[in-house]
């Protein structure tokens, strides 16, 4: 077994499950090491809608959501809180292309999907300059590094610079930039699962949900690595 993040190899004592069942040991998962490095955010301790730490009430972005969208409102859940260490490695992995790194929190991501076993799961799309420079799509790539099985219904129909360099009013600001995919016609009457890496403003989560509502699912729920 391998730490998915510092790649070093890890020895514990066996789950008797484990010993039992010896499929279920998974090749990655966090050492003790790593796993302190990253603050797992509480959901007594946060904002119901969007999983923003340190809200125990609906906060004040998602009030303002939920004006604009009221018959659509968007229930998030995220794993862990952006600070300095999570900013850390997704530096090393989205943006420095360390591709091991898309199984640092495959055991997390698992345990999570598991309560979205009925849903479409659909990962935020790049663009193709995007991902020509990147190599990979990060959101894809955990995914998969959970063996998580994924269905693209959206393309990125525009190619613009990163949101880590856009303020946040700048992210408010981006207009739709996503189109149907060729599998649209899945969505009427499912349950959809947006996957992103990070939720900052939620701009585009939104983008992206509003665009799978004109094709009937019978709900959109979103989720993210960090909030």
């Amino acid at each position: 077994m391998i730490c998915g993040y510092c790649q070093r190899k890890i020895i514990r004592n066996l789950a008797v499950k484990e010993i039992v069942f010896p499929w279920l040991l998974a090749d990655f998962e966090l050492c003790d090491s790593c796993r302190v490095l990253f603050a797992a955010i509480d959901p007594a301790d946060s904002c119901p809608q969007c999983s923003r730490s340190g809200v125990k009430e609906l906060c004040g972005d998602c009030r303002i959501w939920n004006e604009q969208y009221p018959e659509h409102p968007l229930m998030h859940n995220a794993l862990f809180c952006y600070d300095e260490s999570f900013a850390e490695w997704l530096g090393r992995y989205k943006f420095y292309g360390d591709y091991r790194l898309r199984h640092t929190f495959a055991t997390e991501v698992r345990q999570q999907m598991r309560n979205y076993r009925k849903n479409l799961i659909c990962p935020i799309p790049l663009s193709q300059e995007r991902f020509a420079e990147r190599g990979f799509n990060q959101t894809t790539a955990f995914l998969q590094a959970a063996g998580i099985r994924t269905t693209e219904l959206l393309i990125r129909s525009c190619h613009s610079e990163p949101q880590s360099k856009k303020d946040r009013q700048a992210r408010l600001a981006l207009q739709q930039p996503y189109a149907l995919s060729d599998n649209s016609h899945l969505i009427a009457g499912r349950k959809i699962l947006l996957i992103d890496d990070v939720y900052t403003t939620g701009r585009t989560l939104r983008h992206a949900a509003d665009l799978l509502w004109t094709q009937g699912p019978a709900a959109i729920g979103s989720f993210s690595l960090a909030r």
